[in-house]
């Protein structure tokens, strides 16, 4: 069973505006209503709607494996609409969860420090050390979702345990360590503050219990601001 490349554009685009009509009531829910018909077959389509009005909230990015595997799923036609909803339900907080720790709490800090690291060096420039990495990694998520959502259906949650979860979690926890350390080094020597240098294990500690990202990301922005005032 194929996907074909045309449904793919099709959920794909779709996928990047799912929270564009986000309300209280069912949060991403009209969002991925949208998203799913966007790909699915013409006899689908009023099942679709009967059965997908309510509550879906995930991760942005991690929605891309449940559209995925939901199309699959109504193409099959081997699961009545309460087992998909059942599915559905298991799968966005399980997706939520590692998305969130994944993009919120790890890939997002550590990027925003590298970014604040080269423009001290570039200037603004330094801003597309943040924007070009981010975007190749949630438009990644975004496209092997839907890929291997449909190829593998409701057995997308193993997904969870591999590589490109676990292994880059691994890789930017240990890139945003040294990052921060290495900030507060590169503003202390540039403003000759020894204050600075009980921060740098202060900023990697902070990385290792996963402090909340807004929380040390205010700090480091603070910081350089007040020190490079001096």
């Amino acid at each position: 069973m194929q996907l074909g490349f045309t449904r793919f554009i099709k959920l794909l685009l779709q996928n990047l505006f799912i929270q564009t009509s986000w309300s209280f009531t069912t949060l991403q829910g009209m969002g991925f209503l949208a998203n799913i018909l966007s790909g699915a077959r013409e006899d689908k389509k009023e099942l679709i709607l009967n059965n997908h009005k309510g509550f879906f909230n995930t991760h942005p990015y991690m929605s891309a494996y449940i559209v995925g595997a939901v199309t699959r799923l109504y193409d099959e036609g081997k699961k009545s609409p309460d087992e998909i909803k059942h599915f559905i339900a298991i799968a966005q907080t399980s997706l939520a969860s590692s998305g969130d720790l994944l993009f919120w709490e790890t890939i997002r800090p550590s990027l925003l420090i590298i970014a604040v690291i080269l423009s001290l060096k570039f200037g603004l420039w330094g801003i597309f050390g943040f924007i070009i990495p981010y975007n190749i990694l949630h438009l990644y998520h975004r496209i092997t979702g839907i890929l291997d959502g449909y190829r593998l259906g409701p057995d997308i949650i193993y997904l969870l345990n591999s590589a490109r979860f676990k292994k880059v979690q691994q890789v930017f926890e240990i890139v945003g360590a040294i990052a921060a350390g290495l900030l507060i080094l590169l503003v202390q020597w540039k403003n000759n503050s020894l204050i600075l240098i009980p921060l740098i294990p202060l900023f990697i500690s902070m990385f290792i219990y996963r402090l909340p990202a807004t929380f040390y990301t205010i700090s480091i922005i603070l910081i350089v601001i007040i020190f490079a005032l001096l």
